[in-house]
């Protein structure tokens, strides 16, 4: 029987066609409005999930934008009851299901203080999107499993659409050039994602038989990794824990050994040379890797296990492109451990926190 977490990863592609088609106009809007702000500095309000899209939106700001991103501590705000000198900010707030109370929070404040505010919400007419002066819809329609996999993707693909609408690159390695042509190399992603859990090269294995696990990137993608280690933790509760491959260095590179299973992430281009390094140091200690990349993959792997993507898209557009395989594998991993993806133990869809 299929899942509705691995529905909802193959419908992915759809939703990224839709939000890019369907949101256009809503998209140019907030594009106007920070436009006429002209904001200083950035602030992104986001739990779980939601927070790895953070992270992936402060690269697109920082590297496109070149506007400075902090992520927000919400508990200043909501258990500290500090106020924060708001003027001059761009304050987004991003929940799946728009019901974070702690997001929910920092966002009205910030309002408040004169920051402009937009809510990137599944739900348009949720608390989140109440408190935000504007709202980008994620339109993913429901999401029944428990674990999020196609609002995280339409969470990226909506930070990217409204980047791309401030930018306007069209140039080559642009955004905006390379985002009507997404969709299809989605539903790519998703074919060749499939066939590589299918075929089964000991990754899923491996990953079942293990109670821990390193996921590692690098600079977009290190949304990534994080968002893949939270997955696994959730539906199969292994102790996965996600990486920078520079911080993997600082210290942690001393868990790689045998038994423990890493998953890399590895766009083409200079960052993937970048990360070949940390690779190399800690297969030297004893590591296992599976990397899943692009073009690049196969002149570079050196024996390596790996899925090679056909990656028609910018390296700041490939973190929607590697969260596929990775959730796929997620949801074998779990179903291969006998769990129930859908509905983790002491999970729910909607999580609030202050």
């Amino acid at each position: 029987m299929t899942s509705a977490m691995l529905s909802e990863i193959r419908e992915i592609p759809a939703v990224v066609a839709g939000l890019l088609r369907d949101g256009a106009q809503e998209t140019e809007r907030v594009a106007a409005a920070v436009r006429a702000a002209r904001p200083r500095v950035v602030v992104i309000a986001a739990r779980g999930t939601s927070d790895h899209a953070g992270v992936y939106a402060r690269y697109l700001f920082e590297s496109h934008l070149r506007l400075p991103v902090a992520l927000a501590a919400s508990s200043l705000t909501t258990i500290y009851g500090r106020s924060m000198d708001w003027d001059g900010s761009l304050v987004v707030g991003i929940s799946q299901s728009g019901e974070a109370p702690d997001v929910a929070t920092v966002v009205s404040a910030a309002r408040a203080g004169g920051a402009l505010t937009v809510a990137i919400t599944n739900e348009p007419r949720s608390s989140l999107a109440g408190a935000a002066e504007h709202t980008l819809a994620c339109r993913a329609g429901t999401e029944r499993a428990v674990a999020a996999t196609k609002t995280y993707v339409a969470e990226l693909g909506v930070v990217a659409a409204l980047v791309a609408a401030l930018t306007r690159e069209t140039e080559l390695g642009g955004i905006a050039g390379a985002l009507p042509a997404l969709p299809a190399t989605l539903a790519t992603v998703l074919v060749e994602g499939e066939a590589w859990v299918a075929r089964a090269d000991g990754l899923v294995e491996a990953l079942a038989a293990s109670d821990r696990a390193l996921v590692v990137s690098r600079g977009y993608d290190y949304a990534t990794a994080l968002e893949i280690a939270l997955k696994l933790k959730e539906t199969s509760r292994i102790f996965a824990e996600g990486y920078s491959s520079a911080d993997l260095l600082h210290g942690p590179v001393t868990l790689a050994e045998p038994a423990i299973p890493m998953l890399v992430f590895r766009p083409d281009g200079p960052m993937g040379v970048a990360l070949d390094g940390s690779v190399a140091r800690a297969r030297a200690l004893g590591a296992r890797p599976w990397i899943v990349g692009g073009r690049d993959l196969a002149a570079t792997a050196d024996g390596i296990r790996t899925l090679s993507l056909s990656l028609d898209v910018p390296e700041a557009l490939t973190p929607l492109a590697f969260a596929i395989p990775g959730q796929l594998v997620a949801e074998s991993v779990a179903t291969r451990r006998g769990m129930d993806p859908d509905a983790p133990p002491g999970l729910s869809k909607v999580t609030r926190t202050l």
